[in-house]
């Protein structure tokens, strides 16, 4: 019966995170990664050892996540370049999360009900959708697959008087694949110390918590390795309040506000938030200090009152927000951030209801309203995910979203990437010029294409300076350096001024030797120079 009762509960978890994103067998790809990541990335097209040893070795897309590389390379076999096989592994990894949720709340508690509501919704929950449904966000949902089991094996591992050799050896190896899928977990160690302060008493058993200390140092090692990594190689926010430690501190509060009322599922979600004002009056130093200690005061709430729920809860929150809200992560806020963080929350509201439903008599009318509370939630948090999940489903539909509610360069630059792919040239000129507020080269560069496709070439060289310009503002980047070289290149031909277009295609090729059409162009300079002799 009770394993029966298990198999039910996880199918239907399994079913419901599943089905509810299964209209994402349709979408394509997005103009947001996803090129580099799948489409033009020669790393993933084939088993072969060459791949493999570059993908391990080195860091590709300012980043070092090579399972997440490894799960495109699976997919590029089984289907090419066809988006539906992509978001296919991305759906099931989300359904089999949502089964591990579910599996890790019973063990943790040992409570069904309360596993069961948890695992149901976190497989709806609406912040999820930037994780399942953008192919390039692969590594939250495969990060998850291996964290949890990371987690549960800790669990079999912890004895009485010593750790049991096989399940921490298993931890161990589950906590090295999440990490090399998104070196974000790394920090989950510390919610392996709170599982071990939950059911320990420090001053009556130094021993014990010996153990709690030197049975992490393995993790650390572990997480180190890839971290430090990624920290080379990985990009830093750059915005000013990074450099000034108590703007930094009030914006991170807000942060740490912003998540969990997303957590919630009320407000708008967002491919793109915008970095709001960071006001420095005594009231928003408050609110943002509460915003930070918020949690780690529940979690000294639930230990000092003997509560797991809560205190592993608002823990398991905590943990999983740490690199988001206390590490200069180049983004303000981002849903996908929440893919894990939000399982915390929903245990503590599965829990919520039926703590509030024990109290109602007679017994049957309690159980009854944990189930219609649950079920409603569960309901809300569908809709929500369903509404959201299609603006996901082309670059048009995604950015002509994104700029209702964001003035990030970003949002206009690559809608209008879109328009020009349509050959709707002023409106890509208005976009990219809305972009170019804010100080970027791709909106330059991109009004450089423009004008150069509409036949205004002393325009197109004008706005080719000025990407220079923002160039020369930022780290040497020798790839984007290169294409701006090709673009002026390319400007200077159409103009007929040949030695110029000559020298600046030589100086692209000589940065980038790899560049195709900077090749390609200098040749037909060449040989129209040869002709006008």
């Amino acid at each position: 019966m009770g394993a029966a009762r298990w198999i039910a509960a996880a199918a239907g978890i399994a079913a419901a995170g599943f089905l509810l994103y299964l209209p994402t067998l349709r979408f394509g790809f997005v103009s947001w990664d996803d090129s580099m990541y799948v489409i033009q990335n020669p790393w993933i097209r084939g088993w072969s050892s060459r791949n493999l040893t570059h993908i391990f070795t080195q860091p590709y897309f300012v980043s070092y996540m090579p399972l997440q590389l490894v799960s495109y390379v699976l997919d590029f076999g089984l289907w090419g370049l066809r988006p539906s096989g992509y978001h296919l592994q991305q759906i099931v990894l989300h359904a089999l999360d949502s089964v591990l949720a579910f599996e890790l709340v019973r063990r943790l508690f040992g409570r069904f009900w309360l596993a069961v509501a948890a695992g149901l919704l976190f497989a709806l929950h609406p912040a999820h959708v930037e994780s399942v449904a953008w192919v390039s966000a692969r590594k939250d949902v495969l990060s998850a697959a291996f964290l949890i089991p990371a987690v549960l094996c800790y669990l079999s591992a912890r004895g009485q008087r010593s750790l049991r050799v096989k399940p921490y050896l298993a931890s161990l190896l589950f906590f090295t694949l999440a990490v090399l899928s998104k070196v974000n977990v790394v920090v989950a160690p510390l919610f392996l110390v709170l599982i071990d302060v939950t059911v320990l008493e420090p001053r009556r058993d130094g021993r014990r918590w010996a153990q709690v200390v030197w049975s992490k140092v393995p993790y650390g090692v572990i997480g180190l390795g890839v971290s430090v990594i990624n920290w080379i190689v990985e990009v830093k926010t750059r915005a000013a309040y990074a450099r000034d430690p108590v703007r930094y501190l009030i914006l991170k509060g807000r942060t740490a506000w912003d998540y969990l009322a997303h957590l919630t599922a009320i407000p708008r979600l967002n491919p793109i938030y915008d970095t709001p004002p960071i006001p420095l009056d005594p009231i928003a130093i408050g609110v943002s200090a509460a915003g930070l200690l918020l949690l780690p005061a529940l979690v000294w709430l639930g230990v000092r009152r003997r509560d797991p729920v809560l205190s592993l809860g608002a823990g398991w929150i905590f943990v999983m927000l740490l690199p988001a809200v206390f590490f200069p992560v180049p983004t303000y806020l981002a849903d996908r951030y929440l893919y894990l963080a939000s399982l915390g929350f929903c245990w503590l509201l599965g829990a919520a209801f039926l703590g509030a439903s024990a109290r109602v008599k007679p017994k049957a009318l309690g159980i009854a309203a944990a189930v219609l509370a649950t079920a409603a939630v569960a309901a809300f948090f569908a809709v929500r995910t369903a509404r959201y999940e299609k603006i996901w489903a082309d670059s048009e539909s995604l950015w002509s979203y994104t700029i209702e509610a964001s003035n990030d360069f970003r949002a206009y630059n690559n809608l209008a990437r879109e328009r020009m792919g349509q050959n709707r040239w002023e409106d890509a000129e208005r976009l990219f010029a809305l972009g170019a507020r804010q100080a970027n080269v791709t909106s330059w560069d991109g009004l450089t294409a423009v004008y150069y496709k509409m036949g205004r070439y002393e325009d197109a060289l004008r706005m080719n300076d000025k990407a220079f310009a923002m160039h020369a503002l930022k780290a040497e980047d020798l790839t984007e350096r290169a294409e701006l070289n090709y673009k002026r290149g390319t400007i200077y031909l159409a103009l007929n001024r040949l030695d110029e277009g000559i020298a600046a295609l030589t100086t692209a090729l000589s940065l980038n030797p790899g560049h195709a059409d900077a090749r390609h162009m200098l040749d037909l300079a060449r040989q129209a120079k040869q002709q006008g002799r």
